[in-house]
Order: C-alpha cells, then sequence, then structure tokens
C-alpha cells in the first residue's frame, strides 16, 4: 500500500480516485449516493475558514446528486488543536460544523481534551449530529453514544458504525475516564490484544446488517500507524466481516483510495484525508453498488458560491470574538523556534529534541524551580515565527489548557519515564516523545525497546535493555551535569495530563505515585507567557536559534531502525567515525553514496592522517573529501576518472565499489584465499572486464555479496551497504604483516661495513609456538627489493597466504642516492648480504631458523645459487627465476669491460630503466673466477629452477642443466612457455608470473615443511 505524507500541502493536486470497479465522475443529475468525510481537522490551519469551502462543496454536491442523497461526516479530533478550539473548549468549533451542515460524528482522542463532562455537553446540548462510537463504553460495557446509525437514501439503507481509537486512552488524560479513586469507568474495549475491539466491532455490524442495512461505512479513527497496532484500521477491516467502506482519521495519513482484504479474504476501500483541512474525501455508493473514494482539493472548490459566503461569514463572526485577545503582542522572538525539522518540513518534535520543545520545558522547569522540567512531544503543537509572538502564537502552541504541577519522584521514575518516551525513536513519532530541561541523555534507537504496555497502553516496566544511557541531571548550583541516581529524589516540573493523570501512558506517574509539591499552578499557555517575559525579559533570544535544540538529546544512531539488517553495520561506522550523520536526517540508510563518501569513510577508517600535499584533482578544491581524496591517491587507491578529476560528488556503482576495496584490502595485505566462480550469478556477464578481478576478490573476501543470485555490478550503492561493507572488511584479518627494516651488515672479505634496507614479510598466523620457514629473496642487476613491476612484492604475499616468511633488501648502491655505493656489489658481497638476511630473518621469534631457503631472479638467481652453495647450514631449499650460469654475456666485450674496471676501479653499467651503476672491479673477477654450474652441483639442498620458454636473455635450457646436475633428487626445472626473462611483467598479463609465484611458494611450502624429500642428497 502507498501511503502519502502526513503533511501534504493544502493545494492537493487533482482529485485522486481509486475504484474498486471502473470509476465514474459525477456529472450534472448524476445519481447515487454521496458521503462526504473529513478527519483529524484540528480547528484547521486557517482558524476554521477551511469549513467554509467544505460547506460549498456540499451544496455543490447536493445541487448534483439531491440534498437527500448527500452525507457530511467527521471522523474524529475536530475540537482542538488550534486556538477556536482551546479558547472555547471545542465549543466555536461545534458551532461551525452546525452552521456547514454535518449530519454525523465519531469523537477521536481529541475529543477528550477538555474534560468527560465537556464532551458529554456537546454531544447532549450543542452539536445538532449525532456522535457514533461503537465501542466507546462505560464500566458496565454499555454504549455510551449510539454505535451505529443507518439512514435511508430513498430505498437503500446505509450504516455507519462509530470507531474510536482505544488510544483515546493514554493520548487523552486518563483521569479524564476515571474516578475519583483512580478506577477506570469508561474505556474502547481495548483488551485481549485487539480482539475486544474487533469482537465489538463485529457484534455492532452484525447487527446493522440485521437491521435492514444494504451498505455499511465504517467512520473510523484508528490510523494505519504500527504504533497504533493493534488497533489500526487494517487490522480492525483484517479480523471482521461486513464493512464495505472504511472512513478513517488519527494517522493524519492521505489515502485517497486502498483496498484491505477483511476475514473472509473480500475487498474493503480505506481511505483518509490528511488532516488541517488538506482535502475533503467523497465516498460515491452508485446505484450499481459500485463504491469509489477520491479526495478533492479545497482549493478548487466554489468560493463564489451563497453557501461559502454563509460559512465564511459565520467563522468570522467566531473570529471576531477572540481576535482582539488573541492578536495581543506578548513578546518576541529572535529566532524562528519549530516543532519540525527545517530540513525536511517533517514534523519533529515528536522524536526528536527542538528549539521550541527546549523552551517550554525550560519553561516548566525555571518557573517552578525544579530539578527536571519537560514537556510530551504532542503538547507543542504549532512554530512560532521570529517577530512578535501574540497570545493567539502561544495558545496554539499549547492549546489544551494543560495545568502546571511541581512533583518530587524518584531517578528511576525518571529514567523509565525517559523510556517510555524514547520507545517508538527510530521507528514512528510519538506525541509521548519528551521534550526535557535540566536533564541530558543518549537515546539508541538500534535496542529494540523492551518497555511492556497493558491493554490500555499504559507503562508497566522496562523488561529488558533500555535504549536511554547515559543521563545526566543539572546540578543548578555548579551548572554541571551529574549522573542520575536511581535511588535519589528529584523535582520535576510538567503538567497535570501527564504527572497526575498519567497521559500518553506515564502510569510511573499519577497521583498514587507521585509527591504533589505545587498542584495545578497555572495554565500551560500561561507558563510559557510568563517565563519569556519574567525570565527571558520578554525576549527569546540566540541561545535559541539552532533549530536542533541544545544538544540535550542526542539520538546515537538517528535514522537506524532496530531490528534492520545494517544495525551492526551502523553501529560500527558511527561508533567509530567512519561514517557520520546525513545533517539531521541520521544515518540515512538509503542515502545515495558517491565517490567523495566512500573515500572519506577509507579516509576516517585511517585515522586521517595530515595531509601535506593536495590531490592534483583540478575538482578537488573547497570539497569536504578534499583530504580524503589526496590521501587517496597518495595511497594509490585511485587516480581520479580521468581528465584530471576526481568526480567526488557522482554516484558510485557496485562495480566501483569492488575496486576500491579491492585495492583498498591489497593494501592493508589481505588476500583472497578462496577461489569464487562469478559465473553462478546470473548478471555476472555484465561486469566489466576491468572490474571482473576486483569483483572476484570482494566476492571471495565477503565484501560484497549478491541478492537473488544477482550481483547488480551497475547499480548505486546506498549507505547501509556501504556501511556493511566497512563492517565486513574490518572483520577480515591481514595475511601478513609488513615491516621495512635496516640491517647493519659488518666489514668482511674486502666488503666494507654497510646498511641494509629489506622489507619483512610475516604471516599472521606465525607465533613463537608455530613458527614458520623463511625465505630470502635476492634482486636481480640493476633492479630493486620489489622486482619488475612488483613482482616481489606479489610473490612475498602469496609465500605470507602459503605460511612463509620472507626478507627482500636492496644490494648496496640500489638505495635512490646511494648509487657510488654499487662498486662494492660482487658476488662476494652478496653471499655476506644473503647471509646477513637470513640471520636476520632467523632471529624473529616466529621463524624457524633451521628452515630458511634462498630465491632469486636472473643474476638474483646467481646469488641464490651461490649463497646457497656458501652456506649449506643456512639455505635448505633454492628456487631460481631465469637464474643466469654466465653473467659475461651480459657485456658485448667483456674483457674490455674487465681491463676499464682493472683499470678504474669500476665499469659503469647503463640501464634503460635507471640510472646508471658503477659496477666494481671485485664483481669482474668474481665473475671470471667462478664456475657457477660447479657450484651448484655442491648443493645439497633441492633446488627448483624456473624459466621462460622465450627467454632471451638467459638460455632456457641453463635450469635444466642445473635440475639435472643436482644432488638432491626434489631438483626440478619448470619451463613457463610464451613467457620471456620478465615473466611477461611489462605485458599487463599476470599468467606467468602468477603461475611461477604460486610453483615457487609450493616447492618451498614442501620442502622446507619436511613433506618432501629434502634430504635426499645424492
Amino acid at each position: 500500500m502507498k501511503r502519502t505524507s502526513k503533511f501534504l500541502s493544502l493545494l492537493l493536486a487533482l482529485a485522486m480516485v481509486c475504484s474498486l470497479f471502473v470509476p465514474a465522475m459525477a456529472a450534472e443529475g448524476e445519481e447515487g449516493i454521496v458521503v462526504l468525510y473529513t478527519n483529524d481537522i484540528h480547528c484547521t490551519s486557517d482558524d476554521g475558514l477551511a469549513y467554509a469551502a467544505i460547506a460549498s462543496y456540499k451544496a455543490q454536491m447536493e445541487d448534483t446528486y439531491g440534498a437527500d442523497n448527500v452525507t457530511l461526516v467527521d471522523n474524529g479530533d475536530a475540537i482542538q488543536g488550534g486556538i477556536l478550539g482551546s479558547m472555547s473548549n471545542g465549543s466555536w468549533i461545534i458551532d461551525i460544523m452546525n452552521a456547514v451542515g454535518y449530519d454525523l460524528a465519531i469523537p477521536g482522542n481529541h475529543e477528550f481534551d477538555f474534560k468527560m463532562d465537556t464532551f458529554l455537553d456537546i454531544v447532549e446540548n450543542q452539536a445538532e449530529f449525532p456522535y457514533l462510537s461503537c465501542n466507546f463504553v462505560d464500566a458496565d460495557g454499555n454504549a455510551v453514544l449510539d454505535p451505529y446509525k443507518i439512514i435511508s437514501y430513498g430505498d437503500v439503507d446505509v450504516a455507519y458504525v462509530g470507531i474510536s481509537t482505544p488510544e483515546t486512552l493514554t493520548k487523552s488524560a486518563p483521569a479524564y475516564f476515571q474516578d475519583d479513586a483512580g478506577n477506570y469507568i469508561y474505556g474502547f474495549c481495548q483488551g485481549n490484544d485487539g480482539k475486544d475491539l474487533y469482537n465489538q466491532v463485529q457484534k455492532t455490524v452484525d447487527a446493522a446488517r440485521a437491521a435492514g442495512a444494504d451498505y455499511v461505512v465504517a467512520m473510523a479513527h484508528l490510523g494505519v500507524d504500527a504504533q497504533s497496532s493493534p488497533w489500526m484500521s487494517t487490522e480492525v477491516i483484517a479480523n471482521t466481516t461486513g464493512i464495505d467502506v472504511m472512513l478513517d482519521g488519527h494517522s493524519h495519513s492521505t489515502v485517497a483510495s486502498e483496498t484491505v482484504k477483511n476475514a473472509a479474504g473480500e475487498d474493503v476501500l480505506l481511505s483518509q484525508t490528511g488532516t488541517k483541512a488538506e482535502s475533503v474525501g467523497k465516498l460515491v455508493i452508485a446505484p450499481d453498488g459500485t463504491m469509489t473514494t477520491e479526495l478533492v482539493s479545497l482549493a478548487d472548490v466554489d468560493t463564489t458560491s451563497q453557501a461559502y459566503t454563509d460559512a465564511k461569514t459565520f467563522v468570522e463572526g467566531i473570529q471576531a470574538e477572540y481576535s482582539e485577545k488573541a492578536n495581543q503582542v506578548v513578546a518576541t522572538s529572535s529566532v524562528d523556534l519549530t516543532v519540525n525539522d527545517p530540513a525536511t518540513g517533517n514534523r519533529a518534535v515528536r522524536s526528536a529534541e527542538t528549539n521550541l520543545g527546549d523552551l517550554c520545558a525550560d519553561a516548566y522547569r525555571v518557573l517552578l524551580g525544579a530539578d527536571i522540567g519537560w514537556v510530551n512531544g504532542g503538547g507543542v503543537r504549532a512554530d512560532i515565527a521570529a517577530g512578535d509572538i501574540t497570545y493567539g502564537d502561544i495558545i496554539a502552541v499549547h492549546p489544551f489548557g494543560n495545568l502546571a504541577c511541581l512533583v518530587e519522584v524518584t531517578g528511576q521514575q525518571i529514567l523509565d519515564a525517559l523510556e517510555l518516551g524514547a520507545m517508538q525513536v527510530g521507528v514512528s513519532e510519538s506525541g509521548g516523545f519528551l521534550q526535557v530541561s535540566g536533564i541530558k541523555f543518549t537515546i539508541d534507537p538500534t535496542i529494540p525497546s523492551s518497555v511492556e504496555l497493558d491493554d490500555a497502553g499504559n507503562f508497566v516496566k522496562v523488561a529488558g535493555d533500555r535504549r536511554v544511557s547515559d543521563v545526566q541531571v543539572l546540578d543548578s548550583k555548579t551548572g554541571e551535569y551529574k549522573a542520575i541516581d536511581a535511588s535519589a529524589t528529584y523535582t520535576l516540573a510538567s503538567h497535570n495530563y501527564m504527572l497526575k493523570d498519567g497521559g500518553d501512558g506515564y502510569a510511573m506517574f499519577g497521583k498514587d505515585n507521585i509527591t504533589i509539591l505545587k498542584d495545578e499552578v497555572m495554565v500551560d499557555n500561561e507558563v510559557l507567557i510568563n517565563y519569556i517575559k519574567d525570565e527571558l525579559g520578554g525576549v527569546v533570544g540566540e541561545e535559541y536559534a539552532d533549530p536542533y535544540g541544545q544538544g540535550r538529546i542526542t539520538i546515537k544512531y538517528k535514522g537506524v531502525e532496530a531490528g534492520a539488517w545494517y544495525v551492526e553495520a551502523a553501529r560500527y561506522v558511527m561508533d567509530n567515525g567512519i561514517m557520520t550523520s546525513a545533517g539531521n536526517a541520521g544515518f540515512l540508510p538509503n542515502g545515495t553514496v558517491t565517490r567523495g563518501t566512500v573515500f572519506q569513510t577509507l579516509y576516517n577508517m585511517a585515522g586521517k592522517p595530515e595531509v601535506t600535499e593536495a590531490a592534483s584533482f583540478t575538482d578537488v578544491e573547497g570539497k569536504w573529501y578534499a583530504d580524503a581524496a589526496a590521501w587517496a591517491e597518495d595511497e594509490g587507491l585511485t587516480s581520479g576518472t580521468g581528465t584530471g578529476l576526481f568526480n567526488g560528488d557522482a554516484a558510485i556503482t557496485r562495480q566501483e565499489l569492488a575496486k576500491i576495496f579491492a585495492d583498498y584490502t591489497a593494501s592493508k595485505n589481505i588476500v583472497a584465499t578462496e577461489d569464487v566462480d562469478l559465473s553462478t550469478y546470473a548478471d555476472a556477464d555484465k561486469i566489466p572486464g576491468w572490474a571482473s578481478e576486483s569483483m572476484e576478490t570482494a566476492v571471495s573476501l565477503g565484501i560484497l555479496k549478491g541478492s537473488n543470485n544477482q550481483l547488480n555490478p551497475a547499480g548505486t550503492a546506498v549507505r547501509s551497504e556501504l556501511a556493511q561493507i566497512l563492517l565486513n572488511v574490518s572483520k577480515l584479518t591481514p595475511a601478513y604483516t609488513e615491516e621495512t627494516v635496516t640491517i647493519e651488515v659488518a666489514a668482511k672479505d674486502g666488503v666494507p661495513a654497510h646498511t641494509m634496507t629489506a622489507i619483512v614479510t610475516v604471516p599472521t598466523s606465525a607465533t613463537k609456538d608455530a613458527k614458520v620457514p623463511g625465505v630470502v629473496m635476492l634482486h636481480g642487476t640493476g633492479s630493486n627489493m620489489h622486482e619488475v613491476n612488483g613482482a616481489y612484492d606479489m610473490a612475498a604475499a602469496e609465500m605470507a597466504v602459503q605460511g612463509l616468511a620472507t626478507i627482500r633488501f636492496n644490494f648496496q648502491g640500489i638505495d635512490e642516492g646511494t648509487e657510488e655505493l654499487y662498486v662494492n656489489y660482487s658476488y662476494t658481497s652478496a653471499n655476506i648480504d644473503a647471509k646477513a638476511a637470513a640471520d636476520y630473518l632467523a632471529g624473529l621469534e616466529v621463524v624457524d631458523g633451521d628452515k630458511l631457503g634462498v630465491m632469486g631472479w636472473s643474476q638474483g638467481g646467481t646469488n641464490a645459487f651461490l649463497a646457497a652453495a656458501a652456506y649449506p647450514d643456512t639455505f635448505k631449499s633454492v628456487v631460481t627465476w631465469a637464474g643466469a650460469l654466465d653473467l659475461t654475456t651480459m657485456f658485448e666485450d667483456f674483457d674490455a669491460a674487465y681491463a676499464e674496471a682493472e683499470k678504474n676501479g669500476s665499469f659503469t653499467m647503463e640501464f634503460d630503466w635507471r640510472t646508471s651503476l658503477p659496477t666494481g672491479f671485485q664483481w669482474f673477477k668474481d665473475v671470471k673466477s667462478t664456475d657457477v654450474l660447479e657450484e651448484t652441483k655442491t648443493i645439497k639442498a633441492p633446488i627448483l629452477t624456473i624459466n621462460g620458454a622465450a627467454d632471451t636473455v638467459v638460455d632456457p635450457a641453463s635450469g635444466k642443466t642445473v635440475a639435472d646436475a643436482a644432488q638432491n633428487e626434489a631438483s626440478a626445472n619448470l619451463i613457463i612457455e610464451n613467457c620471456d626473462h620478465t615473466l611477461n611483467m611489462f605485458s599487463g598479463d599476470y599468467t606467468a608470473i602468477n603461475q611461477v609465484i604460486s610453483a615457487t611458494a609450493d616447492f618451498f611450502v614442501d620442502t622446507l615443511s619436511g613433506t618432501a624429500a629434502a634430504d635426499k642428497a645424492a
């Protein structure tokens, strides 16, 4: 069912029509029965003038259908809610309704706001139309009013059944329905979890049918808000039979026409007109039995008719009676005081703190000298605009005429009351929500309310976890807030409706549960006037400027509904400052996620590190996410969307999220260990190639999940989804840790003392009680510890996943700015450095120093062979990638280079990819004097040689030569087809490198863990 907002503009669009059959618009002289209906007029928004339009439209319908075929009914809450009602106890509104020509009405909960005697007097002595209610009963269960009335339209009889909300017992003052001893003498069939109401309605409908009714129209004041369950209009329909149409009220909903199944599965029409005379409803019963309902905008009604003029004159006569007093200026305000959220225009005073709520609560606390003051949100009814404040403005805010009281209560009663007031936060609004003074607290709407109510909606107890926490009471002497003491007593100022009568369900109060210190000393509107005049000097100042109040009520997870699937995620991101509220709207779970939002959350997750250099993007200056963009660019998480743009305000798709979070998790050493088959998803073919690998990673890690066998890659993400992704990421464990270290190497064998820069990668699973093997990684000529396009970084990560610690380092002269030291690099120095790295790794308490391997690429492979030969007790396994046996082939004329190095102390090597390096004479001597193949034959450890079949730098066959000559039977050679010396790393195709890394990790795991015949030395 679709329901529009309670607060539609008075100017509705063209009348909305929906029918059980074929809709028919009334034409001149058309036949049928017309029922016009209103609900929740609350004195109207224009001091009664809307009634003139209702009168005019009724006259128009009478001209069309005949006066005897038109009936005008009201479905409750007409006489309260504005100055006309409050200044006359509803009498003036009844006079207007008489003049307009209402035929029937039912009491809503607010018909009782001026006390029972007043309402019954209206029914018996003033209203010229009958009030109906089948479930408003006395202590003996007898109906106080007629339960139904049958009106005959020619030979057609229509029964009108009145149904009043059982919430009346708490939404009006409970004392109005009790005797002096506090015993209920009136009720609304509120018991038995709704069944008493259903049974009473059914009994009445059956009686009406038995009395000859052809049709039954239920005039109800029940509403469709969840908080009204089990008495919602939809629930009454679903549990009864025999009702044809239900004309509803109470929830201020705008429902042109809906169909609801009754207990027999039959369709029942449901309609409601909103509030404040936004529209008038029109039910047509055609001669063939077809029924339609529609809402008619009063803005479209003829204002030139005699009926309009007569009614307008009558209303203006009443307005003249109160205008002098109502227009009297009593104070001024420097700020707008509101019951609404200015960002949305929706009413906020019943679900959140507002500045007008603060003002009203302050008035009670200060004037009565209390520790705490409060007022129910349902008792703060209208805005006050900046400028002059009239008596009429104050009456509009407090129209009920409640009386101020000062009582003494316990801290526990305060805590229970706060819990009741917060019961509906995050679910729906509640008139019992408390606007407070002298106290502050936090509400967590993600905790399901554990408040238990009785059948009348009165507080019984808090049965479980509490939503309200961090309750602090203002110490008037020190001006500081202190934690509330549940066992202490406090003075509380409010009005009789809540404190003495237990209104809005506040049964922890009431005459028997409080000590009354000041009893009904001043009417509510006078409290507010006197506070502004006497305490604020007649001016509401800037301290009340913030429409969202002064921060007395913190809604911790505003916008997060209890029980929602994303509750845990919302808590995580909001508690940790990763995501913040979307303005006063709170979490906004269905809000669109932008690129800026995503990178800002990652920046927040990183702790907002200082940004020293602005992003290169041209569209981020001055944006709220500028620092996040700069950080993300620096971290390599984004390069923008092209042409120098970050595009932070653009909505982000799920496939873009997959790419970002795949890169982010990789940067945090989080590795997907399980393969996934995206083809099992129905929309896998819609994933673009650039996002395919990232989507696989995101799904494998559980970052993204499909729904209904769909990944929806091009769909835009919402805030709740992003929060869940961030929570999922937070639960992932890095496969390894990485630390950059320095190793001091002492002078040895002619190699001067020097410092090595290294990266140590250790599996997070490693402990001192579960040590892991380790591998020393040696880079090739002119390269560095990362190797080609980060190939060694990839290998270290994969080996860590497989349970291997690694250390990779730069040989002398490789660190930027130290190129002159390369002259000290040689086979001799490489052996020394490899041993130093191995010793460092073995010194870690989580690494098994007896299970170390060594690997190298190109000349690094040469060095790996020689290190394993030189230190057989250290290196127990060897892997080479394109390991070279003869480095003299690097030169067009090795002898000439040798001679130059001998003469000058070094020979300058030139490279296409880096600055030149001075290669020392020792290196040339080592190369010339060392038979690498013969050295490999001395190695007792198993050797795996890996070569690319298309390698033009190192003979691919050399690897097999080494493996065939090796002592250890576990030695092997692997040839990668269509693979060059760089393992195709410059091609962008990582198939070869992935195969090489996988084989390397498997070999080390097998040979160092003891599962292979590592000790099979020949």
